[in-house]
């Protein structure tokens, strides 16, 4: 038992490390990101650093991150697009301002789109030029969120809600393992049929011979009950109901507690992982409001942490809870009707038992 849950938790490890090392890809968008201004325009005369061609005009503007510190971000690729096969291409951000400057522009509409690594990328952001003047676009970028920064945005409730993945993925495993395993080395139908036709012939020695064959719970808990018929007849004495039954049910409590074994945990990781996902909701909400309190609301970005904690431990616990009542639903399910074949087959092989003639010897 310990060796096959030291297996399930090795295994559980395998598969969560390496998504909390890899960042997790993000499909480009076209949209800002919440909390997020979208990006500013504005026309101003022509700078005097850089002045316009005759007829043409400038983009230019920052690109930052989304951080309240509003940090530079160098070396971004920005893409622009007007009318015209010809009046398209693409400018980098400086990499320590951050600025970039798009000159030689015809009037009309542009549509902007911008890219770089490790942050998510920007597009369909509509620029206006009119010739002589600049257009100011201010680009915010956020980077791109992986499983780490997930992690680190939900709080002390992370840590929980961790274990709780990591037993949910050990105990479905082990459970999984442990089930198929047990499974019989012949189907049911064969198997009964075997029975069946060993009984028929009162050879009762055969009849066990055929479940050590099988295996199985089943197989298990009938061959119990034919061994203590088999011995009473050895024994040359009356065997009743109540004896074969009580061997039965003896065999019974050996199996049944094996299927049954951790399913408890998966019931409890379930329930609880919710807790935790609401909990996460409080304090993050917690931390929004004491920002409210202390600054104001005039600064959505201010209240994104709390807001990203409160939704994110939600998510994490759901996303940990459904696996586990999924799993624990299957695995009952199938337990009981395994339950409820034995009890069927053994009382159908009790009843044939008791039918044989009384001087059969069962050899």
């Amino acid at each position: 038992m310990i060796r096959r849950i030291t297996l399930a938790l090795i295994i559980a490890s395998l598969l969560i490390l390496p998504i909390l090392v890899f960042a997790q890809g993000e499909t480009p968008g076209t949209t800002a990101t919440p909390g997020t201004a979208a990006p500013t325009e504005e026309a101003i005369p022509a700078s005097p650093v850089t002045a316009a061609p005759a007829g043409t005009g400038i983009i230019r503007g920052t690109v930052i991150d989304t951080t309240p510190d509003r940090n530079p971000v160098g070396g971004a690729t920005i893409s622009y697009v007007g009318a015209g096969v010809d009046n398209r291409g693409e400018v980098r951000s400086d990499a320590t301002t951050g600025e970039y400057e798009i000159t030689g522009l015809k009037s009309g509409q542009y549509v902007l789109s911008v890219s770089k690594r490790a942050y998510a990328n920007r597009e369909g952001m509509p620029a206006t030029v009119v010739a002589g003047n600049d257009t100011v676009v201010e680009i915010k970028m956020r980077k791109k969120d992986t499983p780490i920064t997930y992690f680190q945005k939900m709080g002390i409730t992370g840590w929980p809600l961790l274990l709780c993945s990591i037993l949910a993925v050990t105990y479905i495993i082990e459970r999984a393992y442990a089930i198929w395993k047990i499974r019989a080395k012949m189907g049911t139908e064969q198997f009964l049929a075997r029975m069946t036709e060993s009984l028929r012939n009162d050879n009762i020695m055969e009849a066990v011979s055929v479940c050590e064959e099988a295996g199985g719970p089943l197989a298990n808990v009938l061959k119990a009950g034919l061994l203590r018929y088999s011995q009473a007849m050895i024994e040359e004495r009356e065997v009743t109901k109540e004896e074969i039954q009580e061997a039965v049910q003896e065999a019974g409590l050996l199996e049944i507690p094996e299927l049954e074994k951790n399913m408890f945990i998966l019931a409890t990781d379930g329930v609880v992982a919710p807790l935790f996902g609401l909990l996460g909701t409080v304090t993050g909400m917690i931390k929004s409001f004491t920002v409210i309190a202390l600054e104001g609301s005039g600064d959505p970005q201010l209240l994104a942490g709390g807001i990203a904690e409160a939704l994110l431990t939600t998510a994490a616990g759901l996303f940990i809870a459904i696996p586990c009542l999924v799993a624990w639903g299957a695995f009952d399910n199938r337990i009981t009707r395994l339950v409820t074949e034995i009890e069927r087959v053994s009382r159908d092989m009790i009843n044939a038992l008791l039918m044989r003639p009384a001087s059969s010897s069962g050899a």
